[in-house]
């Protein structure tokens, strides 16, 4: 019986929905009672249902931020809300594109490019609304931001954060740490699985400590070329049943 870690966007969803062959085998790696859950990037209220149209209950969200297995939470990890003030700062200073991920919205606190609305086009997100306001008692998941030379002269003044290249559209701001590679420990020691039996699949840059502290490491046919060097297998593209030709190739199916 096999745990099996499998990323959203590119990975499980192409162009938002369930890729070809995806629900399919969901539906025969739990008949043959292997334990699947969703890692992904997205935060809670951007998961939009495609945890129930999947019929997978256990995720590892916001890149390890929040950890859900079997309906209980088992890994929080916020970003604090001084951090989140300084970066602001920094945003209104530096006059840089900055999104709040807060554990019940999706907000561009400052939007003076289309960088924003291309990262949630990109993903098929709802464009994230533009507010302007500091919310010192709300929950904050993560942050994203999107110039290269913006990242760089924030990294030393927040060490406390870890910025890591999603896509080419920008990069995923959280807690300093593993990122995805923390919210699978958390349910490896959840659960104490042996380690010989755990899979991970996924297709850029965010799944690349993932699929290092794993055994079975997939990249995507679509996958960034950083990803394939590194992983076990490579399989087809997301939409050419991708998810479905790595699980065969496992005999997961």
């Amino acid at each position: 019986m096999a745990l099996i870690f499998l990323d959203l966007d590119n990975t499980l969803l192409y162009q938002g929905r369930p890729a070809k062959g995806v629900k399919e085998t969901i539906s025969q790696l739990k008949e043959n009672n292997h334990i699947v859950v969703i890692a992904t990037g997205r935060n809670p209220n951007l998961i939009y249902g495609i945890d129930q149209e999947l019929g997978i209950d256990n995720m590892v969200m916001a890149n390890g931020g929040i950890v859900i297995f079997n309906n209980k939470i088992i890994r929080e990890n916020y970003i604090d809300n001084s951090i989140v003030k300084r970066m602001m700062e920094q945003a209104d200073k530096e006059k840089f594109d900055l999104v709040i991920e807060y554990l019940d919205e999706y907000i561009s606190y400052r939007k003076d490019t289309t960088a924003s609305d291309d990262f949630s086009r990109n993903y098929n997100l709802d464009i994230a609304r533009l507010d302007h306001t500091f919310y010192p008692n709300r929950y904050v998941f993560a942050m994203v931001m999107f110039e290269d030379e913006v990242v760089d002269k924030m990294r030393p003044l927040f060490p406390e954060l870890q910025f890591n290249k999603s896509s080419q559209y920008g990069y995923d701001v959280n807690p300093a740490g593993n990122l995805k590679a923390d919210g699978v420990k958390a349910v490896i020691d959840y659960l104490n699985y042996p380690l010989d039996e755990v899979y991970a699949a996924g297709d850029n840059f965010n799944d690349i400590l993932m699929l290092k502290s794993v055994k079975h490491g997939i990249a995507m046919g679509n996958a960034v070329n950083e990803l394939k060097e590194i992983a076990e297998f490579v399989t087809t593209d997301v939409n050419d049943f991708g998810i479905y030709n790595a699980m065969k190739h496992y005999n997961l199916i």
